[in-house]
């Protein structure tokens, strides 16, 4: 499919002492919505803006094989924060982008303004939190680009508005672009995400295909009188964790589940997305 975006050792310390990317790789593939899922404070947001060349950081980072800054026009990017000039109205916006930007589509934005119910000549400073995402996705999405990275794009949006943005993102990939989208929310990557990288206090903790998940993984329920009986070694799964007297274990190994599945009261189950995410990032302590 081809690498689109490649990050390796990514490291980035800030000026206070906080370490808050710890030495990851990242391969981003042509094609795909690839999301970064973690809860805040987890690196995402460094991570992206180490990718587009905005902080200061350690390691090798190329965008389309080559620096940031040789491709930067083929990038679309919508921040966490999404700030503007108050006094300006989207209309005036749409206008100073079409100077900027030499792939910025005005029809476009006029269009997807229309779609999210944004007036084009109210001044900017009087919208919502959610009519300012609106916008800026907008703009975003008219670019002409072929790698949209986003962080966090759904803020303040309503339930009917996230699934519209969510589906014009997804038509993004129908069309032959790249995504990198950021998101603490499990539901909005669920729906969207093709290939899942899940960070945490700084590393990548697991990386792989969404659908693979339901597929390779599962969970088992072992009380904790059980584990200490049949000599279960907890150091053998891919996570841990103790909830109420049962141990909690997410395993990826098939001999592990059927050696344990004669064991009536070991309870094992399929895994969905929420419930790999929660383990994982709870049994954090135990998997490092």
């Amino acid at each position: 499919m081809g690498e689109v975006i490649s990050v390796k050792n990514l490291r980035k310390t800030y000026s206070n002492g906080v370490e808050a990317v710890k030495g990851i790789n990242l391969s981003v593939q042509n094609q795909l919505v690839h999301a970064l899922l973690g809860p805040n404070g987890a690196g995402k947001t460094s991570t992206m803006k180490s990718i587009l060349g905005f902080i200061k950081f350690e390691g090798d980072i190329k965008v389309f094989g080559k620096n940031i800054d040789e491709v930067r026009n083929r990038i679309s990017f919508v921040p966490e924060e999404k700030n503007f000039y108050t006094h300006l109205t989207p209309q005036k916006s749409i206008k100073m982008c079409k100077r900027l930007f030499k792939n910025f589509n005005d029809e476009e934005a006029f269009k997807l303004l229309k779609y999210f119910d944004i007036p084009i000549n109210k001044k900017i400073g009087s919208f919502s939190n959610g009519m300012k995402t609106s916008l800026y996705i907008s703009l975003s999405l008219a670019q002409e680009a072929d790698l949209y990275i986003f962080d966090e794009p759904t803020t303040g949006l309503d339930p009917i508005k996230r699934s519209d943005l969510l589906e014009l993102i997804r038509q993004k990939i129908i069309d032959g672009k790249t995504v990198l989208y950021s998101s603490h929310i499990i539901p909005e990557v669920e729906k969207i995400a093709d290939y899942i990288s899940i960070m945490y206090k700084g590393r990548i903790i697991y990386s792989g295909f969404r659908d693979d998940i339901k597929e390779k993984f599962k969970l088992l329920y072992v009380p904790t009188e059980i584990s200490h009986k049949i000599g279960i070694d907890t150091k053998n799964f891919f996570a841990k964790l103790i909830e109420d007297e049962v141990i909690v274990l997410l395993s990826n190994d098939h001999k592990q589940w059927e050696s344990l599945s004669n064991h009536e009261d070991i309870e094992i189950k399929d895994v969905d997305l929420e419930e790999f995410f929660n383990t994982l990032i709870r049994g954090y302590n135990d998997v490092f």
